[in-house]
């Protein structure tokens, strides 16, 4: 057989076994007895959260779905709108396989219409440079499951359907992320909110509560001003899973401190804590897996006046902090969609 017929016949075959493979995806897709629905948080309570969506698993048809119901599946890819480049982002205790756990089973008219329903926050998935992208405006791309299914990788079945019918992996049509703003600290005793220093808290992750660090830094916005800071200056607003806490250490005393404790801070040179955080925080207020969005607050009291000098006072709050705890005491916690009240503006300042 000459090699031109040979190659021929080898192009055949290809494409046709490469058809037949598009063939069964597509009927895979039309057949996938379960959606993949996210909407923006706001849509679900009026409430603007940006990095919060509600994600849903709807079932088509009549008959029940047995479904694996976990928010850990999702993943992402971000694609910025003014790069070429394209981020991943998947849960830091991604599955890899599909957990018998949660496996639930969906009957079209039942409770909630019949679906599964969390919330989730991109920040959970996304962080460093991909969460700097999606702060810059992009288009998100979604995706539930696997791309290969398996006996051990699928997302929904037909209760008895044999395996090669069960769904391996979702898609959801893109979303766009919009720009977000840069958000810096305010004064709060001052008429203006105009801040002489930028007090900030570093975002971070850690496994669970135990292990977690707050690690703040106060530096001046231009030119250099001296400055008295110390660990129990520091409080914190904590917005996470379990609602929201007001986490401080007991104030010391020492109104008066010796002028070499005082330090000169600089746009580049600035003061730095790392403080436990179950030292500041009520028992229990990190231990659920999930994002935990963190208010730094600080106040300055000690003016330097004694000595002869100015010292930067004030009650400064600083940009809210994105701090993940990626496994918690638990295990996996269903986070159930519910409106809760937003505190007022007063009482997120105190």
């Amino acid at each position: 057989m000459k090699h031109g017929t040979l190659a021929l016949i080898l192009l055949v075959v290809a494409a046709a076994l490469a058809h037949a493979a598009l063939a069964d995806a597509a009927l895979a897709d039309e057949a996938a007895p379960v959606s993949l629905e996210l909407s923006p948080w706001a849509a679900f309570d009026g409430v603007e959260r940006p990095y919060r969506f509600v994600v849903e698993l709807r079932p088509h048809g009549a008959d029940p779905v047995e479904v694996v119901a976990d928010r850990r599946l999702l993943s992402f890819e971000v694609r910025p709108n003014d790069s070429r480049r394209r981020y991943r982002c998947r849960h830091p205790d991604a599955q890899r396989r599909a957990p018998e756990s949660r496996v639930v089973t969906l009957t079209p008219g039942g409770a909630d219409d019949g679906a599964w329903r969390e919330w989730i926050d991109l920040r959970m998935y996304c962080t460093g440079r991909a969460l700097r992208a999606l702060d810059g405006g992009a288009e998100l791309h979604v995706d539930y499951g696997w791309t290969r299914r398996t006996r051990q990788r699928w997302v929904a079945r037909a209760p008895g359907a044999p395996w090669r019918s069960w769904t391996g992996g979702l898609e959801h049509a893109p979303l766009v992320f919009p720009l977000m703003p840069e958000l810096g600290t305010r004064r709060l005793d001052a008429e203006d909110g105009a801040s002489l220093v930028e007090a900030t808290l570093s975002p971070s992750s850690a496994r669970t509560e135990a292990g977690l660090r707050f690690r703040t830094a106060v530096r001046a916005r231009e030119g250099s001003h001296r400055i008295y800071v110390r660990p129990d200056d520091w409080s914190f607003r904590v917005d996470g899973p379990l609602g929201v806490v007001t986490c401080r250490a007991p104030r010391g005393g020492g109104n008066n401190p010796p002028p070499d404790l005082y330090t000169r801070i600089t746009t580049r040179r600035a003061v730095r804590h790392t403080l436990e955080a179950t030292f500041f925080c009520p028992d229990g207020t990190f231990e659920q897996a999930g994002v935990y969005e963190i208010v730094p607050k600080l106040r300055l009291e000690r003016s330097g006046e004694a000595w002869g000098f100015d010292a930067v006072t004030g009650r400064y709050v600083g940009a809210p902090t994105a701090v993940r705890i990626t496994r918690g005491e638990g295990g996996y916690v269903p986070q159930i969609p519910e409106r809760v009240p937003e505190a007022s503006e007063a009482e997120a300042d105190e």
